[in-house]
């Protein structure tokens, strides 16, 4: 079970220039939109490319969409459960889902703090800082 690259194709972000200031809530998905066969060449391997859109939503303040693609290589038996389970349900079994969401949120996550911070959004995940402690 190896990701082997994740590409960004698209991204949108948005800042509603009229919202009014205070307190947002702030809201991080993932959603796989499709699941394809991917050429590779090793033996008893087999790849997939899963399309995937990270939206991260300020309520009325913006949003920011992140779509990609996560390139995916496991046994042939494996990819072809994966196939035939995406054709029947429109499912990513849970073994593999796990690893996909967590790429495209890694993935997705770093590409809205970059952008978050070029149109004055907060970031979408709490960054550190330093808190001075008196003695």
């Amino acid at each position: 079970m190896t990701i082997v690259k994740i590409n960004i194709h698209k991204i949108n972000a948005e800042k509603n220039l009229e919202a009014k200031a205070g307190q947002i809530k702030i809201n991080n998905n993932v959603s796989i939109k499709n699941v394809e066969d991917m050429s590779f060449s090793a033996d008893g391997k087999s790849g997939l490319k899963f399309t995937f859109t990270f939206n991260c939503d300020y309520d009325s303040l913006g949003k920011i969409d992140v779509e990609g693609q996560v390139l995916y290589v496991d046994e042939e038996k494996v990819i072809k459960e994966v196939k035939d389970t995406w054709a029947k349900e429109k499912k990513v079994p849970m073994k593999v889902m796990e690893q996909i969401v967590n790429a495209a949120l890694h993935k997705g996550n770093i590409q809205a703090i970059k952008i978050s911070e070029d149109i004055n959004l907060p970031s979408p995940l709490p960054l550190p800082k330093v808190k001075s402690q008196e003695k």
